[in-house]
């Protein structure tokens, strides 16, 4: 019997970077609820996005944002993953030099920062994504902040951008992940969905057999393996749909909601 469910967003629940959800996901996940499953949202998204997208049902559920490097319930943080001050200051200062067709930003657990705030992706994720994200005129003189999570952006071409010298520089030093084409997410060692689930199923004495996830990119492959029950979307690439036992519709027809309807 699956009592526990974590589930991507992005790709998955709805297109990339908005809020806009079918309601009937938030009566049908409240039903679970009460029935005694535990939902998680487990998302690159920032927790304050992700309580907006589940606003109705927002202190029901458990939360694993910026790519699981934040663990927590509505009301506290359960863990963290934080990345030293070398390697992100890093990674900026090898943006800016030497990828000028990318920008980028960093996250604490509360908040994110970067340095245009009239650029492309400043807008989209305060406008869009719903994220707390504040300008800076000098992210190198960033101090006394809990960076946990680094992203590079590229409007349609990331992963590429990032392949001849960004990657192979840090991939051995934080955990990459390419999560859509706009996106490549570096977190700490240790950190990402996977260890995320399988932090969240030691607290709660639930067992990966007892466990369905949903994904759609390859951050999410770790996920999709430590659960009994795993569906990549339609959508996805298909390195995802080849590491998920099954998989759904595209969040479009909603398949998600299609699949949690039979746990009813």
């Amino acid at each position: 019997m699956v009592k526990l469910i974590a589930s991507d967003i992005d790709g998955t629940l709805v297109k990339d970077g908005t809020l806009a959800i079918d309601p009937e996901y938030m009566d049908v996940i409240g039903r679970l609820i009460d029935k005694g499953i535990v939902f998680v949202a487990c998302s690159g998204r920032q927790f304050r996005s992700e309580r907006k997208l589940f606003a109705p049902i927002a202190d029901k559920l458990l939360y694993v944002s910026d790519g699981g490097t934040v663990i927590r319930t509505p009301k506290e943080i359960l863990k963290v993953h934080a990345m030293p001050d070398e390697i992100w200051k890093g990674m900026c200062s090898m943006v800016r030099e030497s990828m000028p067709s990318c920008d980028y930003f960093v996250c604490t657990p509360e908040c994110c920062f970067a340095e245009d705030g009239g650029s492309r992706m400043f807008h989209w994720l305060r406008d869009s994504y719903g994220y707390d994200i504040r300008e800076v005129p000098e992210m190198l003189k960033l101090k006394d902040q809990q960076i946990i999570k680094f992203s590079v952006y590229h409007q349609n071409a990331c992963e590429e951008m990032c392949a001849p010298l960004f990657t192979p520089a840090w991939k051995d030093k934080t955990v990459m992940a390419a999560a859509g084409k706009e996106w490549m997410d570096c977190t700490p060692i240790g950190s990402g969905k996977g260890p995320a689930l399988c932090f969240l199923q030691k607290y709660l004495g639930i067992s990966p057999e007892e466990t369905c996830t949903f994904g759609d990119n390859l951050n999410d492959i770790e996920m999709l393996q430590n659960a009994g029950f795993s569906y990549a979307v339609s959508n996805s690439r298909p390195e995802v749909q080849a590491a998920a036992k099954d998989t759904c519709p595209p969040y479009w027809e909603n398949g998600v909601l299609q699949i949690l309807k039979t746990f009813l």
